[in-house]
C-alpha cells in the first residue's frame, strides 16, 4: 500500500516536474528570441541612420568638390549643428541637432531660422544660428539680414551678411546631441553598438551551425 502510495506521488511529483520545466523553457525561449529580436531592431535603426549619415556626407563631400573645381568657395549644401545655447528656445532647445541648407540665390526671408558666421565681437568666429526678423536688399544677390534669438530681449546688434550665411534650418532632431556626446565616447559606442552586434552574430552563426547539424542527422 504505501509502495503504490510512493509510486502514485513519485509520478505526480514528475509530471508536475516536467510541467514546471517545460514552463520555465518556454519562458526561456520566448524571452530569448525577444532579447534578440529588440537587439536586432537597435542595431537596424542604428544602421539606418548610419545609412543617411553617410548619404548627406556624399553629398556634402560632393558638393565641396564641385565649389573647389569650379572656384566657388560658397558654405557646402548641407551642413548639420548641435545648438549648445538658449537662445532659440523654446523653438530649439539646447542639445537638439539641426540640418540647414545652403539656399541659392540669396532666398532668405524674414521668419527663417539660419545658421551664420557671427561677427559680434563676443561671438565672433562661432556658428550662430537664430531667426530673421529683417532684411535689406542690397543688390539681387545680396543681402543684410538682422537676426534674433527667440529667446532674447533684443536683436544681434551685427547684421549678418548672405556671405556669411552657411543655411536655413530644414530639421530640428530634438535631444539628439545626447546620443551623439554619449556615443563619442568609445567605452559607450562599444557598449551600445559593438557588443550588441557581436551578440546577434554569435546568435546567428549558432543558429547557422544548429541547422546545418539538424540537416546532415548529427546530433
Amino acid at each position: 500500500m504505501i509502495f503504490f502510495l510512493n509510486v502514485k506521488y513519485y509520478n505526480m511529483f514528475k509530471i508536475g516536474g516536467n510541467f514546471m520545466s517545460d514552463t520555465m523553457n518556454s519562458f526561456l525561449y520566448k524571452f530569448q528570441y525577444l532579447s534578440y529580436f529588440v537587439v536586432r531592431a537597435f542595431l537596424l535603426a542604428i544602421f539606418g541612420l548610419l545609412v543617411i549619415i553617410a548619404i548627406l556626407l556624399a553629398i556634402y563631400f560632393g558638393d565641396l568638390f564641385l565649389n573647389v573645381k569650379t572656384g566657388n568657395y560658397s558654405s557646402p549644401i548641407f551642413n548639420g549643428y548641435v545648438i549648445v545655447s538658449k537662445s532659440m528656445v523654446p523653438t530649439i532647445n539646447i542639445n537638439d541637432a539641426i540640418l540647414v541648407k545652403r539656399e541659392a540665390n540669396d532666398q532668405y526671408d524674414t521668419g527663417d531660422i539660419i545658421s551664420f558666421f557671427s561677427t559680434e565681437y563676443d561671438q565672433e568666429g562661432i556658428v550662430v544660428t537664430h531667426r530673421v526678423v529683417k532684411k535689406d536688399n542690397v543688390s539681387s544677390n545680396y543681402s543684410n539680414y538682422t537676426t534674433k534669438g527667440d529667446n532674447n530681449p533684443s536683436p544681434d546688434r551685427k547684421r549678418v551678411s548672405t556671405a556669411n550665411i552657411y543655411g536655413k534650418v530644414y530639421f530640428i532632431i530634438p535631444k539628439l546631441g545626447y546620443i551623439q556626446s554619449f556615443l563619442s565616447q568609445p567605452v559607450h559606442f562599444a557598449l551600445c553598438v559593438l557588443v550588441p552586434a557581436g551578440v546577434v552574430i554569435v546568435y546567428d552563426v549558432f543558429r547557422i551551425l544548429k541547422a546545418f547539424k539538424k540537416s546532415k542527422g548529427i546530433s
